[in-house]
């Protein structure tokens, strides 16, 4: 291992001062660079989306909301600001990979990401992929993967730019960031701060006070903040060097449900910390990107939040891989690509555990004709804990004329058992093994001037699916186990179509919908999976008009199941939302501009909860201000 290492790094120095010595010869105005090149340049055949800064801004920085409204992703949470996951195409939270510039953050303990717990903000860009992506982001990447991407610019520019809200129950929301660069170095600064009092009304009419008047979310409020660094040299146009980093604080506590929410006293705060750094080199037919990243994760659970006990867990995750591409030809290239991981973590109930794997994948990316591609991946893991089978990925994209193609994605992918699965004190389970999948997505496109659609058909068949159930094992009765249990089948469609036009200067309208069908069945009962809507429609219509901006989000939701035998007292009811914002230019200038908005959240008050007994809020409004200034 340690030859490989050194062969990487004497290659990567060896391109670096053969690069160098070009830096005088070609010369661009700008360049943009980002961390995880890989999900927008070859991931063929494949439904993407991006969510723009804009559309993180119209949900108040909340990550949550913000894919909630803007992907066609499940999102369930325990009442507002409470633990929140993200279900793609009827799968588990466990199923949906993280990617925070191409490092996968989902939780070593838990195995997916609690959204309430990482802040979107500073982000320049969330790319949400539907579909399997295991052969380069690993485990739980079977459902779909969202990507949390960094920019930098290696251009003279110089921004700051400042957001700020203030709205119901004492809520705020502050992101400041700085962008600094020139043509051989680029910085971003930026910063988050949140905090709500989250004492809104649980405006569910069966249950009312002595007085006749709702309960309100008590023990719900919630502060966190965050604070990044991105970072970046060129020794020449390609040869660079950059660094991420970031750090996030979050202090919650967990409200009750109805019919007694003032009886819940838990409290929760997490800490995490991640850094990366990226060397990508190219010279000539070649391209290598060097990434090592080093990932804490920590939280502490107050089962009283006025007494100092508390139960803790942490993880450590060191990263090094390695993506070597060559161009064969300008119709075909090669990709090597090596990982290597090393995971140690604990809680106070569970001994410390150390899993390392490694994984070589192997990829031929190539051209039919010049409106047919397709790239054929292969992967094979070494898991200290587990034996990981070959997977594969096939895709393929045939364009139809200018706008049209069809695209085409056959991949299999996999689950590990998470620490809490394997080790949790009387309930975890040593004789898992891990789930796989085989699946299938078939989609068209029309991509034109004014006019996007994306559609695609999806078939999944998962094996050997872990879940938690209370009778799984005969000599624990009545206690929750993981055991390697469904045989499911998550089949449907999904749709994203946005528009846009523009009368120049004076107005633009920009129409953006997602919608997915989805039955997700398991093989056994065949019932419908718990907390899998059939229906999902989003919509956001944004209309300019000189200074003033107006927008209106939508949202629909079909009812789900919260019972394995989908039994119609314990569903949750399917709902519509209507948000609804406005801002206005109050200063526009050539170096500096300044905008105030206002918006009104759930404007037709609707009852609507993700959980049993867990409304969330019912009509609530929101000021904001935008200033940038250069």
């Amino acid at each position: 291992m340690k030859l490989c290492m050194l062969l990487f790094f004497g290659c990567m120095l060896c391109c670096a001062v053969a690069t160098a010595q070009t830096d005088t010869i070609h010369r661009l105005d700008e360049v943009v660079v980002l961390a995880d090149r890989y999900v927008k340049q070859e991931n063929i055949g494949q439904k993407k989306i991006s969510v723009s800064k804009l559309q993180i801004e119209h949900n108040n920085n909340n990550p949550t909301e913000t894919l909630r409204f803007n992907s066609a992703i499940a999102v369930r949470d325990n009442g507002n600001g409470g633990a929140s996951s993200a279900r793609f195409r009827g799968t588990s939270a466990s199923n949906t990979a993280f990617l925070w510039n191409g490092i996968n953050i989902n939780s070593f303990g838990l195995g997916q990401t609690d959204l309430n717990g990482i802040s979107l903000a500073t982000a320049d860009e969330i790319i949400v992929k539907s579909g399997g992506g295991s052969i380069k982001y690993g485990s739980g990447a079977i459902g779909g993967t969202v990507h949390i991407n960094d920019y930098l610019k290696f251009k003279k520019h110089q921004t700051v730019e400042l957001v700020s809200s203030y709205g119901s129950f004492q809520t705020t929301s502050n992101y400041i960031a700085v962008n600094l660069g020139e043509q051989k170095w680029s910085l971003k600064l930026a910063s988050t701060y949140h905090q709500s009092k989250n004492d809104y009304e649980l405006i569910d009419k069966r249950f009312k006070d002595s007085e006749g008047e709702f309960y309100k979310n008590e023990n719900g409020a919630y502060k966190n903040y965050s604070i990044s660094l991105s970072a970046g040299y060129q020794f020449s146009q390609k040869n660079n060097l950059r660094f991420y980093t970031t750090s996030y604080k979050g202090d919650r506590l967990f409200s009750g449900a109805l019919p007694n929410p003032s009886a819940a006293d838990e409290k929760y705060i997490d800490l995490n910390q991640r850094n990366l750094l990226v060397w990508d080199v190219e010279n000539y037919a070649l391209h290598h990107t060097l990434k090592a990243a080093f990932l804490t994760q920590e939280y502490r659970y107050f089962e009283d939040k006025n007494e100092e006990d508390y139960d803790f867990g942490n993880s450590n995750t060191f990263v090094f891989n390695y993506d070597l591409r060559y161009q064969w030809s300008s119709k075909t290239s090669f990709n090597a690509f090596v990982d290597l991981q090393n995971i140690q973590g604990k809680t106070n109930k569970i001994p410390s555990h150390k899993r390392e794997q490694y994984s070589l994948a192997l990829g031929l990316h190539s051209e039919i004709r010049a409106n047919w591609k397709y790239n054929l991946e292969v992967k094979k893991e070494s898991n200290s804990d587990f034996k990981v089978p070959i997977i594969i990925s096939l895709g393929s994209e045939y364009k139809w004329g200018h706008h049209q193609s069809i695209l085409m994605n056959i991949s299999s992918n996999y689950r590990v058992p998470t620490l809490n699965d394997l080790y949790w004190p009387g309930q975890g389970n040593l004789d898992l093994i891990p789930e796989t999948s085989k699946q299938v997505d078939v989609g068209y496109q029309y991509i034109g001037k004014e006019f996007t659609l994306k559609s695609t058909f999806f078939y999944i068949h998962v094996l050997d699916k872990i879940v938690w159930t209370s009778n799984g094992d005969e000599s624990r009765p009545n206690v929750w186990v993981p055991i390697n249990l469904e045989e499911s089948f998550h089949k449907g469609l999904e749709l994203f179509a946005s528009w846009e036009h523009s009368l120049g200067d004076i107005s633009s309208l920009d129409v953006t919908a997602n919608y997915i069908y989805t039955e997700a069945v398991n093989n056994e009962t065949q019932k419908q999976l718990i907390f899998v809507p059939k229906h999902l429609f989003n919509t956001t219509i944004n209309y300019r008009l000189k200074k003033m901006a107006v927008y209106l989000q939508n949202m629909l939701q079909s009812k789900v199941y919260t019972s394995d035998d989908n039994i119609e007292q314990l569903s949750l009811s399917g709902f519509k939302l209507f948000n609804l914002g406005c801002k206005f230019s109050l200063l526009e200038q050539k170096k500096s501009s300044l905008y105030l908005g206002m918006s009104v959240k759930n404007v037709f008050n609707e009852l609507y909860q993700y959980s049993n007994l867990r409304p969330m809020p019912g009509r609530n409004y929101n000021i904001n201000m935008n200033y940038k200034f250069n």
